[in-house]
């Protein structure tokens, strides 16, 4: 078992475990779709309060990184652990097994997910959304649900839209009320895959706003992205990911200003040329 430290949650105020100082930890995990090898033993690790932005061009394994530390895609080889427990596997008889559904949702628990698509319950309001999983999952009574839903929608710039349904939302506010619902389960983690890539460009900015003011809430996120300068103002770290292996990993200022291999610089000169145009 790997050395487990105990910190207190910055958000929810919870005591909570880390394994090596680190909330997440993978140690070696790869992942194949038959033939193709999209994940190559990746180490990663986020600590409490930290900011990651992965970056790098499609296809990288990006996504699919993000998936396996939340055994949304079961990975092949390796370990993720969360508060120093194995997600999505278990010991017995000296083979490794797959964990069962119940077993799986206790350990990523702490863990909150927002998607590139919003995946919004079309015949349900704005403040419904966010509440659905509070009375499901949590047995709050509609009151509680309700008054947590609200203060959600609050602190996404959201309140006066609780009542309206997905179809009289832009795409900017349908991704702040995923975002809403994910933070009304209390997550000590926040994971972001793409949460920008399907909206208008002038949309993105509310969105990035209220991301940015969960980092400086303290929030524990790790984000896929592919906005560089919101990755270099608000990431304490950033991981630079291509043919599904992590090939630079560092503060912001350094990655983006002084590259150390071929490839990272390549793709910024790509990414510098696309933004001029």
């Amino acid at each position: 078992m790997p050395p487990l430290e105990t910190t207190i949650d910055p958000i929810t105020k919870a005591k909570t475990t880390a394994v090596n100082g680190s909330l997440i930890e993978a140690r070696g995990i790869s992942k194949h779709f038959g033939d193709l090898h999209v994940l190559d033993n990746i180490d990663f690790a986020l600590s409490p309060s930290e900011v990651v932005c992965v970056i790098g061009p499609s296809g990288s394994g990006k996504s699919t990184l993000l998936r396996c530390l939340a055994f949304l895609e079961p990975y092949d080889d390796g370990n993720v652990y969360i508060h120093g427990q194995l997600l999505g596997y278990e010991q017995r008889g000296g083979m490794r097994i797959r964990a069962s559904e119940k077993a799986i949702d206790r350990v990523r628990a702490p863990l909150g997910m927002v998607f590139q698509h919003f995946h919004l319950w079309p015949h349900r309001t704005a403040l419904q959304n966010v509440t659905e999983a509070l009375r499901l999952v949590q047995g709050l009574s509609r009151r509680e649900a309700d008054r947590e839903g609200m203060a959600m929608l609050k602190r996404v710039g959201l309140f006066d839209r609780a009542h309206h349904y997905p179809a009289s939302l832009s795409g900017g506010q349908k991704q702040r009320v995923a975002i809403a619902r994910a933070l009304a389960m209390k997550p000590e983690v926040m994971l972001f895959d793409e949460p920008t890539s399907a909206l208008d460009p002038e949309l993105v900015g509310e969105v990035l706003a209220v991301m940015k003011q969960l980092a400086s809430d303290g929030m524990t996120m790790a984000i896929v992205t592919h906005e560089m300068g919101f990755a270099a103002n608000v990431a304490d770290r950033v991981v630079f990911m291509d043919e599904g292996r992590i090939v630079e990993s560092g503060k912001p200022e350094t990655l983006f200003r002084r590259p150390a291999s071929e490839r990272l610089s390549q793709f910024l000169n790509t990414w510098r040329e696309r933004a001029l145009t």
